[in-house]
């Protein structure tokens, strides 16, 4: 049991230091995995309520939108 017990100079155990790090930062993947997802859904509603010859004036169509949020994202990774 002592194997998983790290003690720390001031002399006070700590359990799992490296799992709970580890943990934090799924989490923080996460939550910003869900800021771009509402982000992306925000901008691909916003460019559906444009018309077409809006949509014309900035280079889309209607059936890019969706794709073109595709290949950005394949381009990010």
């Amino acid at each position: 049991m002592n194997a998983f017990i790290n003690t720390s100079s001031t002399g006070r155990a700590t359990h799992g230091a490296a799992s709970s790090s580890s943990l934090l930062g799924s989490v923080g993947r996460v939550g910003r995995w869900l800021r771009d997802v509402s982000r992306r859904n925000a901008v691909i509603n916003e460019l559906d309520r444009l018309s077409d010859r809006e949509l014309a004036d900035i280079g889309l169509n209607r059936s890019e939108i969706r794709s073109v949020f595709s290949m950005a994202n394949r381009d990010a990774r």
